[in-house]
Parts: structure tokens; sequence; C-alpha cells
């Protein structure tokens, strides 16, 4: 018999573990979180055609600075990714561990910490995707 109520307390553990994976999912991993970075791709995809566009008129040297740096660019932005989705999941966490306690839910600030780590991670990744695409790739006519 002990036997059988610890297979059922597995079982409860598991169906448990996969409801907090949907809820994560749900929260985090949606499709305007996708947008964002759909938006990133294209625009970096914009900015290497315009440089090989420009290569003919460039030095080697140059050519080689632009393009680092455009990779440069698509590293962060992946390391910005990468930060926003673990904030973004411990936060989940959180909030599916509230929902599922009461006796938490008197205390309304009990992930408030989780909330401003993904609140910081998604306005880093806002500002660098607004301060780079102000950026362009232009040609000076001598």
């Amino acid at each position: 018999m002990f036997f059988v109520a610890s297979c059922t307390s597995q079982e409860n553990v598991s169906d448990v573990a996969d409801q907090r994976t949907m809820y994560i999912n749900d929260e985090c991993y949606d499709s305007a979180t996708y947008s964002l970075a759909d938006s990133f791709d294209a625009f970096m995809v914009e900015r290497q055609e315009e440089l090989k566009i420009l290569r003919a008129e460039l030095s080697a040297e140059n050519y080689e600075q632009l393009d680092y740096a455009l990779r440069h660019f698509e590293t962060y932005w992946d390391k910005l990714t990468n930060e926003r989705n673990m904030a973004c999941e411990q936060h989940a966490t959180c909030q599916y561990i509230w929902l599922k306690n009461p006796e938490l839910q008197s205390s309304n600030s009990f992930c408030d910490g989780t909330d401003f780590e993904y609140s910081v991670s998604r306005a880093k990744m806002i500002n660098f995707f607004n301060d780079i695409e102000r950026l362009q790739l232009e040609r000076t006519v001598p």
C-alpha cells in the first residue's frame, strides 16, 4: 500500500510540474515576445544586405569592423533575450506558486522582486532595439 501511495504522489508531482511548465510557456513564449525578435532579425538582415552592397566602397578593414559590429549586436541581442527568458520564467514560476497557494495570496508583494527583474529585462531589450534601429550604414559621397 505504501508503494501505491508513493506512485500516486509521484503522479501528482508530475502533473503539477506539467501544469507549471504550461503556465510558464503561456506567460513567457507567446507571439508578442517573438514579434520583437522577428523585427530585430529583419532589421539585422537589412543591415547585412546594406553592408554587402557597400562592400566595394569600403576598405577591407572597415568592412570587417562593420561586419564584426553587426555580429556583436546579434550576440548582445541573444544575451538580452536569454536574460529576458530567464527573468520571465522566474516571474511566471513565482506567479504560479502564488496562484496555487491561497495562504500566499494575502501578500500582494510576493512576486515583486521577480516582477521587477522581468520588467528590467524587457526594458533592456526595447532600449537596445530602439538604439540600434536608429543605426544606418550610409555612403559619404566625396
